[in-house]
This record gives structure tokens, C-alpha cells and sequence, in this order.
């Protein structure tokens, strides 16, 4: 059986009024609240920053089976057969990766994979299949797109469907239009690669939830956002979901690309463990030859 989780397609759907701040933590440290209106801006102006961004995707891909006590314990006995896990399954995805703004108005981004290479093994010949049905405006673009990243889908390993592996997806809870939806609460610095970061905590409050399970069941998000303090820049995100079905965590890092002059995906590691399924599947997508294309114009 397959889990999936589902994003509930713009994250605008749930309809909500646009506002100043989110709601903050009652106890926030010296300069809390001003560092999170710095990156509720930081998000504002980074949804203007592309329309499209291409990437290539190098995803790789473990299911593991931590070690089973044995299907024999006893107290006589307690060791039982002490049966090792089983053998972990490895996939090597190299995909077209595209990054599609649903709006200019906090609806967020839609991401989209076409796999081109398997486990060393060539799929398909690349020619830019998913990019030029956006840049040529076709009617049936998302349609169509979609129809290629469930192809791709089909290789991925474990029993988890992944709906809601979109590396800007945790950014965009300090959006303005959405950000009432979340409490965020200060925890202090943190210093990544030399830089001080600012570290807030956010934990969904609304219902209905952004992301539901496919039996529509509510799904909450908790997480972690890392922000410069001075810029409001939004340098690492960590998001968190469960329920009883299932549990994700998904961490993406973010790197200053000095051609295009904003900071873009670098890594995505991601966790999936459903209840039913023994298994857990560990995965690492990163991203490289990173290209941005303004609305009916290449940049």
C-alpha cells in the first residue's frame, strides 16, 4: 500500500486575508519580531526573483530496515533469532528539475522532476521536455507536467509517496498571505558555515491544514526556519509531518548563487517512515547547473 501526502495545490486555496505578522511566540528574544517581518519581506521579494528555475537534480535514494529482534523471543528465550534487518535498497534518480511560481501573490511554487537517468542507466534523451511546456505557455502545462513527474515518481523506492518534496515549500509559511496561519517562536543563534543565524520554531494552528493526507485527513507542520538576522534571508528550512499513518521531515539548504544574484536550493534530505511499513526511506536530492526564466523571457 501507498501513503502519500498531499499538498493542497496553491497554498493560498484555504483562503486567507493577507497580514503584517504571523503570530509570535509570547516570550520572543531581543529583536525576534523584527527578524521575522525582515524575512517575511525576504519571501515577498524572492517570489519576484522568477517565474521558472530550472535545475538538474541528482536525487539519491536508501530504504532501510533497521534490525529485527527475532519472531521467537521468549523469556527463556530472549534473544529470539535475532534476525538482522533486511538488505537496504539503493536508487541513483539524475532528473530535469523545475520550479514553477503558481502567482506573485504568496500561492507559492509547484515543483516538477522528469528523470533522464536511473541507477547509471539512461531513460529517456534530455530535451528540456518540462521547461519548454511553461515557457511556450501551453494550455495543458500542468496537466501534462504532471503526467511526466508521476513517470518519474514510479521510480522511487519505499511504500511513501512524495507530494510535498518542494525545496521552497517551508520558506513560504513567513509569506504574508499565509503566515497567520503558523506561531513562530525564537530559539536563539545558531552559527552555519560562519554565519550567525537566527533560529525560529514554527507550529501550524489553523485548520483545515495545508497539507493533508489522501484520505483528507489534517496534517500539521512544525519545523524550523534559519534567517540572517540582517537581511531576513532564509539560509535553511526544516519541516516536520505526522500522524498516525505516517512521519516525514524534510531539511533543504540554501546557497547564494553569484550568477543569478539570489540565494537558490542546494540540498534536500528527506525521511519517510509509514506506520504499516517496516521500512524507512532516507533520501538526498542536490541540485547543480541552476538556471531562472522571468515570465515569457529567459533570464
Amino acid at each position: 500500500m501507498r501513503i502519500a501526502l498531499s499538498s493542497i495545490g496553491a497554498l493560498l486555496v484555504v483562503g486567507l486575508s493577507a497580514g503584517v505578522h504571523g503570530q509570535v511566540g509570547n516570550t520572543p528574544g531581543s529583536g525576534f519580531t523584527t527578524v521575522i517581518g525582515s524575512a517575511m519581506r525576504y519571501v515577498m521579494a524572492y517570489e519576484q526573483k522568477f517565474a521558472l528555475l530550472a535545475a538538474d537534480e541528482t536525487y539519491v535514494q536508501e530504504l532501510q530496515r533497521p534490525p529485527n529482534p527475532g519472531d521467537n523471543l521468549s523469556r527463556s528465550n530472549p534473544g529470539g533469532g535475532m534476525r538482522t534487518g533486511g538488505a537496504g535498497t539503493g536508487q541513483v534518480i539524475k532528473a530535469d528539475f523545475l520550479l514553477v511560481q503558481l502567482g506573485g501573490d504568496g500561492e507559492g511554487w509547484m515543483a516538477f522532476r522528469d528523470a533522464y537517468e536511473v541507477k547509471a542507466a539512461k531513460v529517456r534523451q534530455r530535451d528540456d521536455r518540462l521547461l519548454k511546456l511553461f515557457q511556450l505557455n501551453d494550455p495543458e502545462r500542468f496537466e501534462k507536467a504532471a503526467a511526466i513527474g508521476a513517470e518519474t515518481a514510479k521510480f522511487n523506492v519505499g511504500n511513501v509517496a512524495r507530494t510535498i518534496n518542494i525545496p521552497t515549500l517551508a520558506m513560504m509559511f513567513l509569506h504574508p498571505r499565509v503566515n497567520e496561519r503558523f506561531e513562530f517562536t525564537d530559539e536563539g543563534e545558531e552559527t552555519i558555515d560562519g554565519r550567525v543565524l537566527r533560529r525560529a520554531a514554527y507550529r501550524e494552528m489553523a485548520r483545515p491544514t495545508l497539507i493533508k493526507t489522501t484520505r483528507g485527513r489534517d496534517l500539521a507542520l512544525t519545523g524550523r526556519l534559519w534567517i540572517d538576522p540582517f537581511t531576513g534571508t532564509v539560509v535553511k528550512t526544516e519541516l516536520n509531518a505526522a500522524d498516525p499513518a505516517v512521519r516525514c521531515a524534510i531539511t533543504v539548504t540554501f546557497k547564494r548563487n553569484e550568477a543569478l544574484d539570489f540565494w537558490v536550493p542546494s540540498q534536500m534530505s528527506e525521511y519517510y517512515k509509514a506506520a504499516l511499513s517496516l521500512d524507512e526511506i532516507v533520501a538526498t536530492a542536490t541540485y547543480s547547473n541552476v538556471r531562472r526564466f522571468l515570465k515569457n523571457s529567459a533570464n
